[in-house]
């Protein structure tokens, strides 16, 4: 696989997972229910107000957008952003990270979900790493 290609594929599912998380405001509390979060999201309700949830969902996607928005710049799929190099690692450790947390919870209660969610976590920082660290155009 060439970088620009791996970059690619993780941009569009950044722009996937974004548009998952849009898709899920009509219904988060069932959501919240799936992913086994709803006493925690709950509490944030009564301290922050009943729209905290929805802001929050929403701010996610935008993050998961702007992750795919970072990829399809170092791919050179649109102009060059400022901090490309630095953004793309920062990407690949956050995506990284979240597997190992995933990784770390399903020693103790393992889900699907939480599978699924650590697998997609682990591929996509794979993606921006490995992108990262064979793209040439980023050394500018």
């Amino acid at each position: 696989m060439t970088r620009n290609k791996a970059l690619f594929i993780g941009a569009i599912i950044n722009f996937i997972i974004s548009v998952g998380h849009l898709a899920c405001l009509g219904c988060l509390q069932r959501m919240f229910l799936i992913y086994d979060i709803a006493d925690e999201m709950n509490g944030f309700t009564e301290s922050c107000g009943t729209n905290f949830p929805y802001i929050i969902t929403v701010i996610i996607a935008l993050g998961f957008i702007a992750c795919g928005i970072y990829g399809l710049s170092a791919c050179g799929k649109i102009r060059r952003l400022p901090l490309l190099k630095l953004g793309v690692f920062a990407i690949a450790a956050v995506f990284l990270f979240r597997a190992l947390w995933g990784i770390s919870i399903m020693i103790d209660s393992f889900t699907i979900i939480e599978l699924s969610s650590t697998l997609v976590s682990a591929v996509v920082g794979l993606l921006y790493l490995y992108g990262g660290v064979k793209n040439n155009n980023m050394k500018k």
